[in-house]
């Protein structure tokens, strides 16, 4: 294991009594210990926290999304709907009404916008 090494001196580290030495003597191991000015280290700064919050309608996408996860792959269909809404968009009978249609995209738009 090697020791860190900065290039902050004695003094911008806090440390009130260096040690000199003058290295280790042939074939022992130098250990040298340095005393600090308070008992206590300096606490290290805090680092920034990230914080995230979810709008009301992010929570209930996400709850949405949990209760149909543990739901069979395919969707719900109305196959009774499904057909009578196939044989009359074939035999013509099928009106579209573009008002009520344009109303409720505009509402969509407006509720995603959260006005």
């Amino acid at each position: 294991m090697t020791p860190k090494i900065d290039s902050l001196g004695t003094a911008a580290a806090g440390l009130s009594n260096p040690v000199k030495s003058s290295g280790p003597a042939a074939g022992t191991t130098a250990t040298t210990s340095v005393a600090t000015s308070s008992p206590a280290a300096p606490a290290a700064p805090t680092p920034p926290v990230d914080k995230v919050s979810l709008t009301g309608d992010a929570v209930r996408l996400q709850q949405l999304d949990r209760s149909t996860a543990g739901s069979s792959s395919e969707p719900q269909v109305d196959s009774k709907r499904v057909s009578s809404l196939r044989s009359a968009i074939a035999s013509g009978r099928y009106k579209v009404d573009a008002k009520a249609v344009a109303s409720k995209l505009t509402r969509m738009e407006w509720d995603l916008a959260g006005s």
